[in-house]
């Protein structure tokens, strides 16, 4: 939160001012790989009247599909999987229902077994409504494990890497 004086006035013995309480809008500046537009359905509303916060999981992982299948084509599923290891997310604003939300993501780093997506969410005036990442781990349902990331999915990941830098 920040006060802002917008107005001083005095005389002699008597100093007046006018504050104003705002809060700094949080903005995006992030280049994606992949972004998607969609406007907020009814069905994604709690009782508070703003967008639930297990759907923004489901909003980064629509984009994250998106991605993978724009970047990688229709991969075999049946060798090498994704597992997600770890997800976060930082809310920044509520998104309320017929928003219109952008979702951005672009890979962040890339492992042996793992690699990095980054996420932010904005509503239609480019406030920014969340953040997040997820860990994607390649992963051999067959045997169990983590399995390396391929080769050519490694030289995709580093060339988006490389195109998003801010």
């Amino acid at each position: 939160m920040h006060l802002r004086i917008i107005r001083i006035s005095g005389s002699d013995s008597r100093l007046y001012f006018r504050c104003q309480i705002y809060h700094k809008m949080p903005v995006s500046k992030m280049r994606a790989s992949y972004e998607m537009r969609f406007q907020v359905p009814f069905g994604d509303i709690d009782m508070m009247g703003h967008v639930n916060n297990a759907r923004f999981l489901t909003y980064f992982e629509t984009a994250r599909s998106n991605l993978l299948r724009k970047a990688f084509g229709d991969f075999p599923r049946d060798k090498v999987g994704l597992i997600i290891a770890h997800a976060e997310i930082d809310y920044k604003s509520p998104a309320k229902w017929d928003d219109e939300l952008t979702v951005r993501v672009r890979p962040a780093s890339v492992g042996n077994s793992s690699f990095v997506y980054e996420y932010e969410i904005v509503n239609q005036d480019g406030k920014l409504v969340a953040r997040g990442k997820t860990v994607q781990v390649a992963y051999d349902y067959s045997a169990g494990a983590s399995v390396p990331i391929p080769g050519l999915a490694r030289t995709i990941l580093l060339k988006q890497i490389e195109e998003t830098k801010d």
